[in-house]
């Protein structure tokens, strides 16, 4: 129970500060230079412009119809965690309104009011909630489109939005800064969601598989695949060993192949995400 308590005490504060990012880049960087940073709030602006829709009903109606899907597609634990955090970012914007603005050049602007939104995101949906909007539509597009990122799904949706207004407004000016703060953010919270889940997967050619294999798996507490191969050179048939490492043991690892075998072939590539046994999980 106290484990349990302890975990939700820390994704609570977790998810807070994620908020607080968020509202801080919003209220002293962007909104100060009408910069937009996508979301149900520019599309509302956009609908209130050309069907004289009020924002607030199209807010309630986005935020109700995202609720729903998440309710079905992600679940009563991630869904709780949303409404903490949609609730967490009314009140730090509330609080941070009070605060001075940024009104220095628009570039600087639009790269700290990108980087703190982006790091706001990235720590929020890295704790399976959202502070509803766009990252929460990413949320619920990833179970269909997997092999895009949250983060380029974010993305894809705040610069259609961003798009539209500039169409909209015919502001270009507008839409080149929105579009960079759209940028820095995307990759903040790409960099975030990925921070600790990276890892290198290894190829390993060699006559010593036997000894290469029960090296990695008894120093480095790591599974070794080992997959039938022929050298279209040489013609003779082999066994390619395939493991997964994190990025500090993998020149200790190079090393040991080295000194069990030096004519070792060696094949080094990133994983961009790797869950299992031996690595970190993401929360549920």
């Amino acid at each position: 129970m106290k484990k349990k308590m302890a975990a939700a005490l820390r994704c609570g504060t977790t998810i807070a500060a994620g908020a607080l990012m968020l509202a801080a880049g919003l209220n002293l960087f962007l909104v100060p230079g009408k910069i937009s940073s996508g979301g149900l709030s520019a599309l509302g602006t956009v609908l209130l412009y050309l069907f004289r829709i009020p924002l607030s009903v199209t807010t309630l109606v986005f935020n109700a119809a995202l609720f729903l899907l998440g309710y079905r597609f992600l679940g009563r634990s991630a869904l709780i965690r949303t409404l903490l955090g949609v609730a967490l970012l009314s009140l730090f914007l509330q609080l941070t309104a009070a605060l001075p603005a940024y009104s220095g050049d628009l570039t600087v602007a639009a790269l700290l009011g990108g980087l703190l939104t982006g790091c706001g995101v990235g720590i929020t949906v890295r704790q399976n909630a959202s502070t509803g909007g766009s990252d929460l539509a990413a949320l619920l597009l990833h179970r269909f489109f997997p092999h895009l990122s949250i983060a380029a799904l974010i993305l894809i949706i705040d610069c259609t939005v961003v798009l539209l207004a500039a169409l909209l407004f015919r502001s270009v000016t507008v839409a080149c800064y929105s579009f960079l703060t759209l940028f820095v953010a995307s990759r903040v919270t790409d960099s975030i969601l990925t921070l600790g889940y990276t890892a290198k997967s290894v190829q390993i050619f060699s006559g010593e598989n036997t000894a290469i294999a029960a090296m990695i798996m008894t120093r480095f507490r790591r599974g070794v695949t080992g997959l039938h191969s022929a050298g279209l050179y040489s013609g003779k048939p082999g066994l390619t060993l395939l493991c997964v490492v994190a990025p500090k043991e993998l020149p200790l690892l190079i090393r040991e192949v080295r000194r069990l075998d030096p004519g070792a072939f060696i094949v080094v590539s990133d994983v961009r995400e790797v869950l299992g046994e031996g690595f970190p999980s993401r929360p549920e």
